[in-house]
């Protein structure tokens, strides 16, 4: 089961910061990420997403571009990669699991400018994101984690101040 974690901090570095801690680790294998992005909201009130591709997206985007590549060779090559690799993507992204569009409205609402918000969906490896974030201080604004880990997430985002 995948879990989502929102937190909120009270600058923008600080999401776009977290959001590289939580890469970071996923690249070196210590957690597990199906998706994640930080939305920050400027002084100006301007909101700006950085979102990473999810892991069945790009291999949905692999395998459809194959499939597209075999099509292809009974019709126009090019165009059959192309076709086959952006529906591949399209169907990936649609069967995967991903944050609802209108919780993350709801989230880029509640933030003031200046301030920024860090989404992951993590499957299994809930623990090391925890520790992935106990150096960065902020309020967990929705989580799916268990109690004691909800908890331990709290008081690692309270202890970081």
């Amino acid at each position: 089961m995948k879990d989502l974690v929102v937190v909120t901090f009270a600058n923008e570095e600080a999401g776009r910061e977290a959001l590289s801690r939580v890469r970071e680790l996923a690249a070196a294998g210590q957690l597990d990420v199906a998706d994640s992005a930080v939305i920050t909201k400027d002084a100006d009130g301007k909101t700006h997403v950085t979102n990473e591709v999810s892991s069945d997206t790009k291999t949905g985007t692999i395998i459809g571009g194959f499939l597209g590549l075999l099509l292809g060779l009974f019709f126009l090559p090019v165009f059959g990669i192309v076709a086959g690799g952006a529906i591949g993507a399209l169907l990936a992204r649609s069967v995967g699991q991903s944050v609802d569009p209108k919780f993350v409205d709801e989230v880029t609402a509640e933030l003031s400018p200046g301030t920024s918000a860090l989404f992951v969906l993590a499957q299994g490896s809930s623990g090391a994101l925890v520790q992935a974030l106990r150096p960065f201080q902020g309020k967990v604004f929705q989580t799916t984690l268990d109690t004691d880990l909800e908890q331990a997430l709290n008081d690692a985002l309270r202890a970081s101040g």
